[in-house]
């Protein structure tokens, strides 16, 4: 009698499927909960686990947001899609995880329900929902004035908000490789939480201010506010790809700016205005619009909605980040994102001793790209920058602001060893990243060694404070005591540029001689 044939049994299984999240625009200001529509989780890493929590199998998910992994037949499974964007081993390469900072820094996850495998391919979808009832009553309770809430509010578990801000992430890394398709993203963490808030504070509980990019001793890190009916971000795809454009500059390029408050009527200190423009004009590059919108108040019902593509009509200049959204919103319009790029990341503009600044950024765009230089140039006279030179320190710059700022100009005073040169500081409207704040010595070292830099402050009452730069470097800092400063030994190499930025810690007008001895 012949052998019967026996059928192998069926120890693995075929399982796919696809991941998607709620997407709600922000076209101009407020949340649009009406507009809500499902989009695909793309490339995000996704974990097949057991009914013990171990790992069966892994995978990522495509470009339409689809998995395929093969698993155990006959074996109770869970999908678990995990807000992490995951690439190594060749070019481009990135690692980016989005946590909730009040929950111990854990990841945030998307789970399946429990399903048996079986012994045939079986499909398993998953989609993260945005938690949000249309029907239901705000129970935000309206101030004094306060416009009536519109009806809905979130009611449910805020699922797709990581997964959102994951995808303006991504789509931000895909820009970079669309200039340069070998990029290595340095590994990034960003913290969403629904109690993130704008309170200063504990960032574990949540006060993280505002949404913000820093460097952490783990390092680069995003923090985006999610607390609704105040501020929610993870939306606001403007705000995040500003952010992100921070992160940009700090790994990839180069980010001068001492920070702090600011808004588009202000006049700036040139390095903030350049870092918060370039935020600006980065996000409409990013999301091929020509506005930037930011949600807020009761219900996500209002909020912000710029032009970056118009300037200011008033005042205009180098130290408005309005000019500089809209110069290089409207130079990526006319000659595309790569030489921006190339400028952005050039060793003339990382390393000269300039700091950061739009005719920084002129004299690197020029050198990298020349054949568009007159692009750029149209773009900057109407805008209020006088010097379109290729001079990074703005030595032909007349524009002191109107009404002028008298101590806005020169952008950068000239100074020798020996000689000491005086000039004054501001305090416009209180502040310390203003226009005028800061002044800035240009210098070259004679010779190699260690460099006595004495300030002799002219007004009674100040606090001086000096900070010497090369090439972003800061190799020392010191904070003055009032009536004189000084810096006794500051290692300088011959040959080489330097800037000494000046200022009043008390944060009031002040004047003073620097001397480099």
């Amino acid at each position: 009698m012949p052998p019967v044939a026996t059928t192998p049994p069926i120890t693995k299984v075929t399982l796919t499927g696809k991941v998607t999240y709620d997407s709600v625009p922000n076209t101009n200001g407020p949340l649009d909960y009406a507009g809500m529509v499902a989009k695909p989780v793309r490339a995000a890493s996704l974990d097949v686990v057991d009914d013990k929590g171990a790992s069966l199998a892994r995978a990522t998910t495509g470009e339409d947001g689809t998995y395929t992994v093969v698993v155990p037949a006959g074996t109770m499974l869970k999908v678990r899609v995990e807000a992490r964007l995951f690439r190594s081993g060749r070019a481009p390469s990135w690692d980016v995880t989005v946590r909730d900072n009040t929950r111990e820094n854990a990841l945030h996850t998307l789970d399946s329900k429990t399903f048996a495998s079986g012994t045939v391919a079986l499909k398993q979808d998953l989609h993260a929902d945005s938690g949000w009832d249309s029907k239901a009553v705000n129970p935000f309770e309206p101030g004094f004035l306060q416009p009536p809430v519109p009806p809905g509010a979130y009611t449910a578990t805020r699922a797709a908000a990581p997964f959102a801000v994951m995808d303006t992430v991504y789509t931000a890394m895909q820009k970079v490789q669309s200039a340069a398709p070998a990029t290595k993203f340095p590994a990034l963490k960003v913290f969403w939480s629904p109690n993130n808030r704008p309170a200063k504070g504990v960032k574990a509980d949540g006060e993280i201010e505002i949404s913000h990019f820093v460097q952490t001793l783990d390092g680069p890190a995003l923090y985006i506010l999610g607390k609704e009916d105040v501020d929610t971000d993870e939306f606001d795809s403007s705000v995040i790809v500003h952010e992100w454009g921070h992160y940009y500059q700090a790994v990839f390029s180069r980010d001068d700016s001492p920070g702090g408050l600011h808004a588009g009527v202000d006049r700036l200190d040139r390095r903030v205005a350049f870092s918060e423009g370039w935020g600006n004009g980065w996000s409409g590059i990013v999301l091929g619009r020509s506005n930037y919108a930011d949600s807020s108040t009761p219900g996500q019902a209002q909020g912000v909605n710029l032009d970056l593509s118009q300037g200011p009509t008033d005042d205009p200049g180098w130290y408005r980040e309005f000019t500089v959204q809209s110069i290089l919103w409207n130079l990526n319009a006319q000659v595309g994102f790569k030489p921006i790029h190339d400028a952005l990341t050039s060793e003339r503009f990382k390393t000269r001793a300039a700091l950061t600044s739009i005719h920084s950024f002129v004299d690197a765009f020029n050198a990298v790209a020349p054949a568009s230089m007159p692009a750029l140039a149209a773009l900057l006279r109407p805008q209020g920058i006088s010097d379109a030179s290729d001079n990074p320190f703005g030595l032909l710059e007349t524009n002191a602001g109107t009404p002028p700022v008298a101590n806005a100009l020169p952008m950068h005073i000239e100074a020798q060893v020996g000689v000491a040169k005086a000039t004054c500081v501001s305090n416009e409207a209180g502040t310390r990243n203003k226009l005028g704040n800061f002044s800035y010595f240009h210098f070259t070292a004679p010779q190699s060694r260690n460099y006595p830099l004495v300030l002799l402050p002219s007004t009674e009452g100040t606090s001086m404070d000096i900070s010497v730069f090369r090439g972003g470097a800061l190799p020392q800092f010191t904070m003055g005591a009032p009536g004189e400063s000084s810096i006794p030994n500051v290692a300088l190499t011959a040959g080489a540029d330097y800037i000494a930025a000046v200022r009043d810690l008390n944060g009031t007008p002040a004047c003073f001689s620097l001397t480099i001895q």
